[in-house]
């Protein structure tokens, strides 16, 4: 018992010494918690909308009002004509459009159906199918509010028009998902352990103490995981271009540069994270649960920003993988030019000069 207590009093020290190991071992727990709990909903609420009201009349209003007052939606924008709904959109990031018809009470009060067009982003389907039902609902009991009303029954009619993705394949909403995971797992994961390990080892220091500069030792051990995510990210372009027929309605000039930034973004917090990490098994922990995870739940591309706390929609903020993501389905499935995504190449940028200032600054030539 006495050499079983010894081994036991051993690990102990060995844990409480290792601060990161144990912090990540604690913190775990509770990240996923918080995590899963917050952000898998398949409630919408506040997703916006623009809607186009051509009647201007009491019920026009009412219906808009009701919309509104659901909590399912918000109106960020009362476009004139329908080629200012494209451009809000584009823009400000719409999920649906809605155009009310000039004749909307006139034709409910004399022919007793009125016709709504909707305008459904489809980008993203399962958003889109979501927002559909709560506006049929919504529409329902505007309905039965006006036939209690009136002596005959009236109903109001839902066109729907799919924008970007008419055919409603899933593969739209998946690709830029994978393509992003793709790109954290192997360059910033890949990134993080390489480093780490070499400062595990000891082989760091010799590295440093040589006439080489430091960026370009770091970023010689980054570049090779970066071509390989590179060549991992064309591959699952082609595949989905050929194989599952996405189209690439941007520029791929553009598309490819939104890539490379994006992978210096990665790499970057990959050497971060390397900087503060004493093991390989730390860098990996925390690459999994501080970046490859939040990526997974904080990025839009499984579950919906809008319908998290505020404190997790400006986390998302803070990760690359929200900008990125955003910018990829404008290129590819909006055909969003350089001046719609400048907004978003920019916030990466800034992203990896900071980190690798960071990173670099933690890079100590004398240990």
């Amino acid at each position: 018992m006495k050499e079983l207590r010894m081994i036991l009093y051993k690990e102990l020290i060995h844990i409480v010494r290792d601060k990161i190991t144990l912090f990540l071992v604690l913190a775990i727990p509770i990240m996923l918690v918080l995590l899963f709990g917050f952000t898998i909903s398949t409630e919408i609420r506040n997703a916006k909308v623009a809607i186009l009201d051509q009647s201007k009349d009491s019920q026009s209003v009412a219906l808009i009002d009701k919309i509104s007052s659901s909590g399912y939606f918000q109106v960020v924008a009362y476009p004139e004509t329908e080629s200012e709904i494209d451009r809000d959109f584009k823009e400000m990031d719409i999920k649906l459009a809605i155009i009310i018809p000039s004749d909307f009470e006139h034709a409910l009060e004399k022919e007793k159906i009125a016709t709504l067009q909707i305008i459904n982003d489809v980008s993203d389907l399962n958003v889109a199918s979501v927002l559909n039902n709560y506006l049929q609902a919504i529409t329902h009991d505007f309905i039965t509010e006006y036939n209690q009303h009136g002596s005959e029954s009236g109903t109001v009619e839902m066109v729907t028009n799919m924008r970007y993705n008419p055919e409603m394949n899933s593969v739209y909403m998946f690709v830029p998902g994978i393509i992003t995971l793709i790109m954290i797992i192997v360059t910033a994961l890949m990134s993080s352990i390489t480093l780490a390990r070499e400062k595990e080892t000891g082989t760091m220091n010799m590295l440093l103490i040589t006439p080489v500069k430091k960026v370009y030792v770091i970023i010689g051990k980054v570049i090779p995981y970066m071509c390989l995510s590179l060549i991992s990210t064309a591959m699952i372009i082609l595949i989905s271009v050929f194989v599952f027929k996405m189209p690439i309605n941007g520029s791929i000039w553009l598309l490819l540069l939104l890539c490379v930034i994006f992978m210096f973004t990665a790499a970057s917090f990959g050497m971060m994270i390397s900087a503060v990490s004493k093991t390989q098994i730390d860098a990996m922990m925390v690459t999994m649960m501080g970046l490859f995870l939040p990526t997974v739940l904080l990025s839009g591309f499984l579950f919906p920003l809008d319908n998290m706390p505020m404190f997790f929609q400006v986390l998302a903020d803070v990760f690359p993988a929200k900008w990125f993501i955003i910018a990829i389905k404008d290129v590819m499935i909006k055909g969003s030019g350089f001046f719609d995504i400048w907004k978003y190449l920019g916030i990466l940028i800034l992203m990896a000069v900071v980190l690798i200032t960071i990173s670099l600054t933690n890079v100590d030539k004398r240990k």
